[in-house]
């Protein structure tokens, strides 16, 4: 689980990272690790909207003849960054740098992890029509396509999918303008199915009739959310919402998961594109592709009622970037309290709770049960904390919807069994009963309400498949 907020510290490391390689002489434009990143940055380019997208035309004499001089007159961390990332690699600094519309929004965003290419403007070459529904993203040309549909390099239908694929896909896109879209990795039908329940069932409501989701319009796969899979910083990536495009990632991590377990970290996935919905509109949406800010004065609100707040802070000049835009440095103005305490001081007491009583006992310690709280993850921030809590009440809603066919100590035992063997094995410091009793849960019910016959589904087709030794099914 990992939402489109990671801390400045990260960006930090990255660079310290970048910074190490180059006086190690590792990253030398001549060095084959180096060349090979450069391979790789440019074939980010062509999974930018989808698998094999059209890349960009390859930079002008004139753009080509200016990029020094503007990376030179640059602000010290943007070109320290740039060089670091693409060493003498004035094409890739185009490529980094270009507004093909000019309209003020670049082309690209860039990974500070070793400089994959993500999507920035969502309509680049300025034709009305998304990138990802666009049969030429970057060619302007009117009447190319008569309306903006699915392209065949990314419709499922003409690429041989299983039927229930292609229908999963085609309803997705029809009633809630959401384009499930394959980039360097593929879908499963396992995944399309779970992403379809989640939509349809655990966010009926939100979903309703053909309703759409203003902040979400693409689900994509990709297999790391870096573009080095080795690197340990993202090897426990499941997903992640980049609100500047209204994109969810899915990464290999999230694509192999038990099917139970999809289910919850798309939950708590969609919950992060409802976050940045309550703040939404046009201007703030121009403010999140222009600077990677988002101010989320109502969702700051409603997390305010259950013990968040929010403390301005004197940001870093470092965190301001006008050449390019890296995708983790974030304009985040606060930070913030959780009942009056920092976040650093809740991972001082829950580390000192961890040592004393070991990682068998620690989260169902009653210091920590009896405050309501999940895991560490989870108070990294008010927005982990909320798509944390609806894991937690789906997954609770799920076991409670066995009361009428399974007898309180046979559902006990399977609520069990899904910690241990299952939520464990995937988020080892997640407990989600942790949340019974937490005044967050109310909010959620009223919010989502789950339909009985839906709850029924999920648990007996995602629970107790994983499961099956517990209860007797309704199937």
């Amino acid at each position: 689980m990992k939402s489109g907020f990671r801390i400045i510290v990260q960006f930090l490391a990255s660079l310290c990272f970048f910074t190490a390689l180059l006086l190690s002489g590792c990253g030398s434009p001549h060095d084959s690790q180096q060349n090979d990143f450069g391979k790789q940055q440019r074939l980010s380019l062509g999974n930018v909207f989808f698998h094999g997208n059209p890349l960009p035309d390859p930079p002008t004499t004139k753009e080509l003849n200016e990029i020094r001089s503007r990376v030179l007159a640059a602000q010290p961390w943007e070109r320290s960054l740039l060089e670091e990332l693409y060493p003498d690699d004035p094409e890739l600094w185009v490529y980094a740098t270009r507004d093909s519309d000019g309209d003020g929004l670049l082309d690209f965003w860039i990974s500070d992890y070793y400089g994959r290419f993500l999507e920035g403007d969502t309509d680049l070459d300025g034709d009305g029509i998304d990138n990802v529904l666009d049969v030429e993203p970057f060619n302007p040309a009117a009447g190319k396509q008569g309306r903006a549909d699915i392209p065949p390099q990314a419709d499922w239908r003409q690429q041989g999918k299983p039927a229930e694929m292609v229908r999963i896909q085609r309803e997705l896109f029809d009633r809630h303008r959401i384009l499930l879209v394959e980039r360097s990795a593929e879908f499963t039908p396992t995944l399309a199915r779970s992403v379809y329940d989640v939509v349809t069932r655990v966010y009926r409501d939100l979903f309703a009739g053909n309703g759409t989701l203003p902040t979400l319009r693409i689900i994509a796969t990709e297999e790391s959310s870096l573009l080095d899979p080795a690197d340990e910083e993202g090897a426990f990536d499941f997903a992640q919402v980049l609100p500047a495009s209204q994109t969810l990632e899915i990464y290999r991590r999230g694509i192999d998961a038990p099917a139970v377990i999809q289910l919850g970290y798309l939950a708590h996935e969609i919950a992060h594109n409802i976050q940045f919905s309550y703040d939404y509109d046009a201007q703030r949406q121009d403010e999140i592709m222009h600077r990677n800010y988002f101010a989320a004065t109502h969702f700051l609100e409603l997390v305010g009622r259950y013990g968040w707040t929010p403390v301005s802070i004197e940001l870093e000049p470092e965190t301001e970037f006008t050449l390019f835009r890296p995708h983790y440095v974030v304009l985040e103005p606060y930070e913030y309290l959780y009942q009056d305490e920092s976040v650093k001081e809740w991972e001082t007491w829950l580390a000192a709770i961890f040592d004393e009583v070991g990682k068998e006992k620690y989260l169902t310690d009653e210091r920590i049960t009896e405050l309501h709280i999940l895991g560490d993850y989870s108070l990294s921030g008010p927005w982990e904390w909320y798509s944390d809590h609806v894991i937690a009440y789906l997954y609770i809603e799920m076991l409670d919807s066995l009361t009428d066919r399974c007898p309180p100590a046979e559902r006990k035992s399977l609520g069990e069994a899904f910690q241990n063997e299952t939520v464990t094995g995937e988020w080892p410091w997640f407990r989600f009963e942790n949340a019974r009793g937490a005044g967050i849960l109310s909010h959620m019910r009223d919010e989502y309400p789950l339909d009985p016959a839906d709850v029924s589904y999920l648990a007996d087709h995602y629970l107790l498949t994983r499961h099956p030794g517990f209860c007797k099914t309704s199937q």
